[in-house]
Formats: C-alpha cells, sequence, structure tokens
C-alpha cells in the first residue's frame, strides 16, 4: 500500500508533466508566431562570409 505521501509525490509530478506538456504546447506555438528558426540578416551574412572563407582555404 502507498503512504499518503508518495500519493501526494505522484500527484504533484503528473500536473508538473501536464504543466510542462501545456509549455512546450505553447513555446511552440509563440516561436510558430515570431517565426522562430528564421536568421537575422546580419547573422544571415556572417554565416554566409564564414562558409565562404572557409571554403576558399
Amino acid at each position: 500500500m502507498s503512504s499518503p505521501e508518495a500519493s501526494d509525490l505522484a500527484a504533484r509530478l503528473a500536473q508538473v508533466e501536464r504543466d510542462l506538456k501545456e509549455l512546450r504546447s505553447r513555446v511552440i506555438a509563440l516561436e510558430r508566431m515570431l517565426g522562430a528558426g528564421e536568421m537575422h540578416p546580419a547573422d544571415s551574412s556572417t554565416v554566409q562570409r564564414k562558409v565562404s572563407y572557409d571554403w576558399q582555404k
């Protein structure tokens, strides 16, 4: 038989897992709204120059 403390801990863990799942879905939705994954133009040009430099070596 499980103790009341173990039951309380299991319930709290289950709630944290639900909260984490909701948070992940909210972050994904925000990233989609903000267009995350797209590089800032300055970063893009820096990466392009680095690739060109490395290719020339």
